[in-house]
């Protein structure tokens, strides 16, 4: 198993995913923010599926609320010092001192009136170090949907909307919001599977040619705050916590391993 002894912590470590954070108990407000959506029921979470071809090259595609993660992989591990940037940022507040403080060069925030969250236009060449910190400084504030180009054979390309929560693609299309194709022989799989299925590395070969991570949300009850009685409508929606299960599938191949883990968000 080539990822059994993968309980070191990268030296170079990026902000986790809310998934993995419920995976290994961390669960904090990003987490949280995550639910707010959710009422009582059966969800349809992120997804990914990694492809490796005869030559050894990495392709991956996913869903919204993966690409973040896949991109700050990306950016940890390709071997330049600068890189293009082009994309919107979608922040839960407005950024633009904080993406002023990393150097960046973007639009006012606007507020779009669907998402309610305010949006930015980022468009530039940067240090790698400082798009690493877009990901890392702001990314559990905001949704990240930038390319990332070079010219080498590192490539990240990101659709920039939000899909429509009222109807459910099937999982084929669901995939296809973002796209990153990585050269043979980096350690890019190695660290995005620590991230991406930390419950399921014991479970991978040494070797395999495609790889999909499906998650599922069984949201059981909502846990209102005690003091409900004095909030207004809006505090109580985002002050009340969702208890459920985290329902995972994994295709390794011809194989399928499931996991889940109680959540309380």
């Amino acid at each position: 198993m080539i990822f059994s002894n993968l309980s070191i912590i990268l030296n170079r470590c990026h902000s986790m995913h809310f998934l993995s954070k419920i995976i290994r108990g961390t669960i904090d407000e990003s987490v949280h923010r995550a639910f707010l959506r959710y009422g009582k029921g059966e969800y349809t979470g992120p997804a990914a599926q990694v492809a490796i071809t005869r030559a050894g090259k990495v392709k991956v595609r996913s869903t919204y609320l993966y690409q973040d993660l896949i991109a700050s992989v990306f950016l940890k591990l390709v071997p330049i010092d600068t890189i293009s940037i082009s994309g919107i940022v979608l922040g839960y507040t407005q950024l633009d001192e904080e993406l002023s403080a990393l150097g960046m060069d973007a639009e006012l925030f606007k507020k779009k009136p669907r998402t309610q969250l305010f949006q930015s236009k980022i468009r530039g060449e940067y240090s790698v170090k400082k798009a690493t910190s877009l990901y890392d400084d702001i990314g559990e504030n905001a949704y990240i949907f930038c390319n990332l180009t070079t010219n080498l054979d590192w490539m990240h390309k990101s659709k920039n909307k939000i899909p429509s929560a009222q109807k459910e693609a099937p999982i084929e299309e669901r995939i296809k919001f973002s796209f990153t194709n990585i050269p043979a022989g980096t350690e890019f799989v190695t660290n995005l599977l620590q991230e991406l299925i930390p419950d399921f590395l014991n479970d991978i070969p040494s070797k395999f040619t495609s790889l999909l991570i499906e998650n599922t949300y069984q949201i059981q009850d909502l846990v209102f705050p005690p003091e409900k009685s004095k909030l207004t409508s809006k505090e109580i929606r985002l002050k009340t916590k969702r208890s459920g299960i985290l329902h995972r599938k994994l295709i390794v191949d011809d194989s399928e391993f499931t996991s889940k883990h109680t959540m309380l968000v």
